[in-house]
């Protein structure tokens, strides 16, 4: 085990955000069980601190989750701040990270990986 130096958000879809997700017409999980996604930050000296980082990623974060379900930016929400976030995900905050993997790590960006 190892540990790595980043904080470790996690977002559980809600009841908004899985409707949402039905709205669009798309092929749906049989569990949301696995839904949403997990997102690294730079430790930081308190969990204020913590919680304004994520409150300034707010925007990115929703796009990404918006994303794997659609393309279609049109059918975005429209509001992609901190309160969105949270009214549409349950969000772990996990102040240390620890990696299990056997695997080296791999950092690309997304876009990259398309």
């Amino acid at each position: 085990m190892k540990f790595i130096n980043r904080c470790v958000i996690t977002l559980k879809p809600k009841t908004e955000f899985i409707d949402w997700v039905k709205s669009l017409g798309v092929e749906l999980p049989e569990t949301w069980d696995f839904e949403g996604g997990a997102y690294l930050f730079d430790e930081h000296e308190s969990e204020e601190s913590l919680v304004d980082g994520v409150s300034e990623e707010a925007c990115a974060i929703l796009e990404n989750e918006f994303s794997v379900w659609t393309e279609d930016e049109e059918k975005w929400p429209y509001l992609r701040d901190f309160a969105t976030l949270e009214q549409l995900f349950t969000l772990h905050i996990a102040v240390a990270g620890f990696d299990l993997g056997k695997e080296p790590l791999l950092r690309a960006d997304v876009a990259d990986l398309i």
